[in-house]
């Protein structure tokens, strides 16, 4: 039985998607935790360096995978990353880079949790 309080990802979508198939869910967090941090240090260092373009590809591409894992609060925040790439002229997103830092370590640490757990989410 799994204990631990998820805070920011909700893995129940997931689940029910694969039909409650534990093990295709893991291999999904498991395929996240493989990809994802390469995305985010990409998307990090367009940010840092207010490349819009490469803002919007890295963040359109991680909003994509943080949803299908049920990281909701990273979603909405990676799709407002995206929006402010794509305005005339396009806004930085340096000031929310921290946020997006925890958030994310958050999301990974969580999703590593749900890998290694033996028990359905609850």
């Amino acid at each position: 039985m799994n204990d631990h309080q998820y805070q920011h990802i909700n893995p129940e979508p997931l689940l029910d998607a694969m039909g409650g198939d534990v093990a295709a869910c893991r291999h999904m967090f498991g395929t996240f935790l493989k990809s994802a941090p390469a995305t985010f240090a990409r998307l990090d260092a367009a940010i840092q360096q207010d490349d819009a373009v490469q803002v919007k590809r890295e963040a359109h591409s991680l909003k994509s995978t943080t949803a299908l894992v049920g990281a909701g609060v990273l979603t909405e925040m990676l799709k407002a990353v995206e929006v402010q790439s794509r305005a005339e002229p396009p806004q930085s997103a340096v000031a929310s880079l921290p946020e997006l830092r925890t958030l994310f370590t958050a999301v990974v640490a969580e999703a590593q949790h749900y890998v290694d757990q033996v028990g359905v989410p609850q």
